[in-house]
């Protein structure tokens, strides 16, 4: 009787090509997870860049509205200056006058007189030019800037989701359900912001703010030189104020005053005035109380004055759209990315075979996919966010005027399983 021989041989090599089969499927499979993951980073990555950039485009505009309001505040300190050059000028003379009763003061008074009259004819004739061109560089230079930033950002923000996707997997590509999204992307960020403008007082709130940012000596140039007195007060008052939208104007007085049981009597001792417009204002300014102390010598400094054109108005900010006491504002962007199953080393690419014979020599497909390329969705959101919390314990709202603005990773939008469907339709 002989022993059967090779039966044992065909087992083993069924089960050979069956293991086979099995390794090449797992191995297929890990292929298409890692390609997964690895598009899914790609996508959170543009998504984040994106956004990234669309953040820095308002922290970019934020440093403009800044520059813009320092700039006022400068304008603001020079018409200051001239105000008071004028005044002391004024002052020095009406000294001189009646200083000319003892000779010797009066020689060193005129001579105090004339030195500082060349000072204030330098400052009369240099300020203006200087802030009329500070008023151009607003108008010309930095609204136009902050619009450029502001149309380019959604552009930027689209080549660089698409520059950012290719570097980490560099066979991915943007599928055609990006384009719908980034015109929502664009529009959520142009819906972001709006100007103020001129008229229906939308600058209003700005008019105070620069008023709030003037330093003390445009504010208040105020002194009670014969304090705690109730007969006699020698009050120096003055101040520059913004006059309405289209003017600074500054005024400084020194006056006495005699108070008598029914009256008080003003005797002016100095004034001075300086103001650069746009356009004549009737509305009145404070001047750091000198119209409410010292009314007479007020009137003598605006009337004696000369008012300077060359001013463009309160600049047309840019802010936040909506008022400060509304939410805090956010701007989405979504990304969807593809990957063709052919960038994917799956076995039989890296066997070079289309698949896996059997013992009986059919073959049998490795493939773990269609044809269909693989989809991945990356949201990011840009916020504004204070870094650390205010002093006063108050909350921040978001504004273009603080550079708060960053990006986020967020989480898919709830439609992102249709999105992703749509892309390959």
């Amino acid at each position: 009787m002989r022993r059967p021989a090779g039966q044992a041989l065909v087992l083993v090599l069924a089960f050979l090509a069956s293991t086979t089969l099995a390794w090449l499927l797992v191995f297929n499979v890990g292929q298409l997870v890692n390609a997964k993951l690895r598009l899914n980073a790609a996508a959170d990555a543009a998504a984040y860049s994106a956004a990234a950039w669309e953040a820095r485009s308002l922290n970019y505009q934020a440093y403009l509205n800044r520059a813009i309001v320092a700039n006022e505040v400068a304008v603001a300190q020079l018409v200051s200056l001239r105000s008071w050059s004028a005044y002391l000028a004024q002052l020095l003379k009406n000294v001189s006058l009646v200083s000319n009763v003892v000779p010797p003061l009066g020689r060193v008074m005129h001579a105090l007189e004339r030195a500082w009259h060349g000072v204030d004819v330098a400052v009369q004739r240099g300020a203006p030019p200087l802030e009329s061109a500070l008023s151009r560089l607003d108008v010309d230079v930095l609204l136009k800037a902050q619009a450029f930033a502001q149309q380019q950002a959604a552009i930027g923000a689209s080549d660089l989701a698409e520059r950012v996707a290719r570097d980490n997997v560099p066979e991915a590509r943007v599928a055609r359900a990006t384009s719908a999204l980034q015109i929502r992307n664009a529009r959520e960020f142009a819906d972001l912001s709006q100007i103020r403008r001129h008229g229906e007082r939308e600058l209003a709130p700005y008019v105070t703010l620069l008023e709030d940012a003037r330093d003390g000596f445009s504010a208040r140039r105020n002194q009670d030189l014969v304090p705690n007195n109730p007969l006699v007060t020698l009050p120096k008052r003055g101040g520059t104020d913004l006059i309405g939208e289209y003017a600074w104007r500054g005024v400084d007085t020194l006056a006495s005053h005699v108070n008598l049981v029914l009256d008080d009597v003003e005797v002016p001792f100095g004034w001075g005035a300086a103001e650069i417009r746009h356009h004549a204002q009737v509305r009145q300014g404070t001047h750091g109380g000198s119209r409410r102390s010292n009314p007479r010598t007020t009137r003598l400094a605006l009337a004696t004055s000369s008012p300077r054109g060359g001013y463009r108005g309160v600049p047309e900010f840019r802010d936040v759209r909506g008022t400060p006491d509304e939410a805090g504002a956010t701007v989405g962007y979504t990304v969807v990315l593809e990957l063709p199953t052919s960038a994917v080393s799956f076995a039989d690419r890296v066997l070079d075979a289309s698949g896996v014979l059997d013992a009986a020599g059919e073959s049998h497909d490795i493939g773990v996919v269609s044809d269909r390329p693989l989809l991945a969705l990356g949201a990011a959101v840009v916020r504004f966010r204070r870094p650390e919390r205010r002093e006063d314990g108050r909350e921040e709202r978001p504004s273009l005027f603080n550079p708060y603005w960053e990006a986020r990773l967020a989480p898919r939008p709830a439609g992102g399983l249709l999105l992703l469907a749509g892309a390959t339709r």
